[in-house]
């Protein structure tokens, strides 16, 4: 004999669980954290690469004077890749904050404050193009 569960009760199409107040302020202050490290890890990789310019400008290695040269060197110097993949992985950060933050806040506008679903115009006008793609 087989026993059969209850199915589970019907959940409403727009019930949609809050975001914790915790949660938004969390990923806040996460994205200020990001926007001060980026900013930080900029100054540290233009002061090195400023040394850097300074450094091979003495020996006449210049992107105007010997750019095959200038970008070998760049490539070679670890402090600079290091600085740059900081960099980088802040810029990706602030990204990541920052899409999550505007993508709660879409969603909160879409749904409305109290958590129902904001009115949708109902006399939307198709694009005029069903037909397009049917063999006559």
């Amino acid at each position: 004999m087989i026993a059969m569960s209850a199915a589970p009760a019907p959940r409403s199409a727009f019930a949609v669980p809050s975001v914790p107040r915790k949660y938004v302020l969390y990923l806040r202050a996460r994205l200020l954290e990001a926007e001060a490290s980026l900013a930080a890890m900029t100054v540290k990789y233009e002061r090195t690469k400023a040394r850097f310019d300074r450094c091979y400008a003495r020996r006449g290695i210049t992107p105007e004077e010997d750019i095959v040269n200038y970008i070998n060197a760049k490539a070679m110097n670890p402090e600079l890749k290091f600085w740059y993949s900081k960099v980088e992985h802040f810029q990706r950060e602030v990204s990541a904050y920052g899409a999550a933050l505007t993508g709660l806040d879409a969603a909160r506008r879409l749904l409305g404050s109290d958590g129902s679903r904001l009115p949708v115009e109902s006399g939307r006008a198709g694009n005029g193009r069903r037909g397009l793609n049917r063999a006559s």
